[in-house]
């Protein structure tokens, strides 16, 4: 008679091969991870060469580069790439001298006229200004109206950076809501600047970086400048906490990915709002931020840069050596 035997595994080798498994997952899960991290850092740099590209376009139009914050609650820079970004139609449905609240503009508190044109504002998310690895949710509310949908953006314009404590009333205006403002950059509050501008050079000169990370230890988001409008003082705007003032630029005084209170050595004034002004640049990309150059090229800067090399690389003019970065 001939016999059969039964081939199969046994419960050791079953528990072996699920265990190999087990370690396989772990060694690839990682890996995985970096390598969509890698994907999407590269579109976060593809972002930005988009507005350095648009950057350059304003100004083969224009012959300047955009100002970085009117006042008058007008569209900041960020609104006037628009048509670089191909988005001309969306430009041109909006009333760039009517109220830019972010879309939202009845408010009897604040006296506020209505621009219909502008209404377009609520709902739209440009995704050339998201940053795919931020965390932070696309849109925020407005007191203003009480909407909970117009786009924050991880982007902002550098209008310059702390100084010397004893230069800085010639290049900076200061106030309790504002936290300080330096002229000293690329995009600053109510002046628009040419390449002959940057003489430092526009492959040392930062004209954009991320912001798209919570700020230090504080509840203040790095999407506090998020939103369209210019610089103003009234009213709460487009922020992740109902904090004031909004403007979609920001003068460096602190280190990348700062902690609260970390200045990397500068002396910054009190102000009621210690990030209106000076939000930190920070990103959820491990070690650093994404910038983009005068030149239009982008670059990752690591969060151990010295402070004083990421104060000269924000200043346009200063005549000073720059180091490696």
């Amino acid at each position: 008679m001939q016999r059969f035997s039964r081939n199969g595994f046994t419960l050791v080798e079953l528990l072996v091969v699920i265990a190999i498994i087990g370690v396989l997952i772990a060694l690839l899960l990682p890996a995985v991870q970096q390598a969509r991290e890698a994907a999407r850092r590269m579109q976060c740099s593809n972002n930005l060469k988009q507005q350095g590209l648009a950057m350059h376009t304003h100004h083969d139009t224009y012959l300047t580069f955009p100002d970085g914050a009117p006042n008058s609650q007008r569209p900041n820079w960020r609104f006037q790439l628009l048509p670089g970004l191909e988005q001309k139609s969306l430009f041109d449905q909006v009333d760039p001298d009517g109220a830019m609240h972010s879309g939202c503009n009845s408010d009897s508190t604040y006296g506020q006229q209505a621009y219909d044109s502008n209404l377009i504002l609520i709902d739209l998310t440009v995704p050339v200004y998201s940053c795919p690895s931020s965390a932070l949710s696309d849109h925020a509310e407005t007191s203003m109206c009480n909407y909970d949908r117009l786009q924050t953006i991880d982007y902002v314009g550098v209008s310059g950076a702390f100084p010397d404590p004893a230069d800085r009333d010639d290049v900076c205006s200061t106030g309790a809501d504002y936290g300080v403002y330096c002229n000293t950059g690329m995009l600053v509050p109510n002046k628009k600047l040419k390449f002959r501008d940057a003489t430092d050079g526009t492959t040392n000169t930062i004209m954009v970086s991320e912001q798209s990370a919570p700020v230090g230890n504080s509840d203040y988001r790095a999407n506090y400048h998020g939103g369209w409008r210019g610089w103003s003082s009234s009213g709460d705007v487009v922020t992740k906490t109902g904090a004031h003032h909004i403007s979609g630029v920001t003068s460096v005084a602190f280190s990348i990915n700062a902690k609260s209170g970390q200045t990397g050595g500068a002396t910054v004034p009190k102000s009621d709002r210690p990030y209106a002004g000076n939000t930190i640049l920070t990103s959820y990309h491990p070690g650093g931020i994404q910038v983009l150059l005068a030149d239009g090229s982008v670059r990752f800067i690591g969060e151990t840069l010295d402070f004083l090399t990421l104060r000269q690389l924000c200043v346009r003019d200063d005549g000073l050596v720059i180091g490696p970065f």
